[in-house]
């Protein structure tokens, strides 16, 4: 049962810790939805042109 115990107590210092950087990591994220959702219609414009020019050639 000591065992067990050990175990679940380095799993969640672990977690905890885990936590701290996915907390430091969401602004990042967000950051880069944001980017990615402005860029998306570029994307798709680029995406229709290449089918596009596929289907020309």
């Amino acid at each position: 049962m000591a065992k067990f115990a050990g175990i679940t107590h380095e799993f969640n210092a672990f977690t905890r810790e885990f936590g701290a950087f996915t907390r430091e990591f969401t602004p990042f994220t967000r950051e880069f939805g944001a980017f990615t959702r402005e860029f998306t219609p570029f994307t798709r414009e680029f995406g229709a042109y290449t089918r596009e020019y596929d289907e020309e050639s």
